[in-house]
């Protein structure tokens, strides 16, 4: 079921921190990582829980990876549960 993945993807603090880094717009890896405080290989992990729930989308631009939000849509839905 899709939407258990999207839920389970959304249920970790850094995996929200993430989507927040690239909510005004794609960013490279190399931006995330910082942004996180996370090591590479922990914030790899989360950014491939992030991909496989259909969340996140990314895309070579030379040797750098670039992500961003498959729909903004999710967006609205982390705010409506921060109501709750």
């Amino acid at each position: 079921m899709k939407e258990v993945d999207v839920f389970k993807a959304l249920a970790d603090p850094t995996r929200l921190k993430i989507l927040e880094c690239v909510k005004n717009g794609e960013k490279c890896i190399c931006e995330i990582i910082p942004y996180t405080g996370k090591s590479q290989p922990n914030v790899s992990t989360h950014l491939k829980v992030l991909k496989n729930a259909g969340i996140i989308k990314d895309r070579k631009d030379g040797t750098r990876i670039m992500i961003k939000a498959s729909n903004n849509e999710i967006y609205k839905i982390i705010e409506q549960v921060k109501k709750i």
